[in-house]
């Protein structure tokens, strides 16, 4: 986490309006305005690196507009794509739909390279995430046409529980080590979201399956320590049916159950590489990471890696990351 703003840490005589203004504006990127003439009496922002992709929480208590002109969307050289949630405050936002009121809990999507306006009356909390629209797959155009028409997705409330949370848990997720598969899975979603409204590339149904093998990876690296899992669990745990299940995946030629055993032996061959595992045994570590039978966990591993869980401990190989259970 790296805060950007704090006014709190300000001296008495650092809070002028021109000092303020110039410390959000360099942290937010956008023209900082004070409707009242007088800055926030508090401004917090502070921001995590989630897998490449960048979340902040802004806490500001007092009026606060933030405008971006035509002039500087033109100088942007990387268009982002801003997802924001409202936890605090209501926002009044002018963007390519026109001028909208944001309530608590709401959720607003931003094409940062254009034109827009935010503004807080009172006391504001906004949490939000960044997506370059180059990892997206999509033109600026296809999402400048999808933005005004995502509400109206069947994806929508789906992909908005999705960033909600992220967001939220920003500081715990950007500690754990599979945070670029959620950043992965972060992208597919929101390039799913923008597909469906438009109907663009994949179709609604394309982009429902895409959404669901999402869910899927994600389920499964949460539980991937857990001996029972299966994909009868996965399909309870999403709403589906397993042949629906195993349909999706046999489309996008994934392999549920081998992709499973790939991501639990990445995981103990990680946690094998690492000197401070050597006070447990293989068949400890292999229990660690879902494996019950030892005997089978050693031929998955030579099978996969070219040489057995000891060879691989004893030979002192470079550490790798390991993935904590859950993550």
């Amino acid at each position: 986490m790296v805060t950007l703003v704090d006014t709190d840490l300000l001296a008495p005589s650092e809070r002028r309006p021109s000092t303020i203004g110039a410390l959000l504006e360099e942290a937010i990127g956008s023209r900082v305005r004070f409707p009242g003439r007088r800055p926030p009496s508090r401004s917090h922002v502070e921001a995590w690196d989630l897998g490449g992709l960048t979340v902040t929480r802004a806490e500001h208590t007092g009026g606060l507009e933030l405008t971006r002109s035509a002039r500087q969307a033109r100088e942007d050289t990387e268009p982002l794509l801003s997802f924001a949630v409202h936890e605090v405050g209501r926002v009044l936002q002018d963007h390519l739909e026109g001028r909208r009121v944001v309530p608590v809990g709401g959720l607003t999507l931003t094409d940062v390279s254009s034109p827009w306006t935010y503004r807080w009356a009172d006391h504001g909390v906004c949490r939000s995430l960044q997506v370059p629209v180059a990892r997206l797959g999509l033109s600026v155009d296809v999402v400048r046409q999808a933005l005004p028409q995502v509400r109206r997705s069947p994806l929508y409330g789906l992909v908005s529980a999705h960033l909600e949370q992220v967001t939220r848990d920003a500081e715990r997720l950007a500690t754990e080590p599979m945070v670029h598969s959620l950043a992965s899975a972060t992208v597919d979603l929101t390039r799913a979201l923008l597909a469906s409204a438009v109907g663009a590339g994949p179709t609604t149904a394309d982009a429902n399956a895409e959404t669901v093998l999402s869910q899927v990876r994600s389920y499964v690296r949460q539980h991937l320590t857990e001996p029972d899992l299966d994909a009868e669990g996965v399909a309870a745990a999403l709403a589906v049916s397993v042949r629906q299940l195993y349909r999706l995946c046999a489309t996008a030629g994934f392999s549920l159950e081998q992709w499973v055993i790939d991501q639990r032996l990445e995981g103990a061959r990680a946690e094998l590489a690492d000197p401070g595992s050597r006070g447990r045994s293989i068949a400890a570590v292999a229990r660690r990471w879902g494996f019950t039978d030892a005997s089978y966990f050693s031929r998955r591993f030579r099978q996969a890696y070219g040489t057995t869980p000891r060879e691989w401990r004893l030979s002192g190989p470079v550490a790798l990351p390991v993935p904590r259970p859950g993550s």
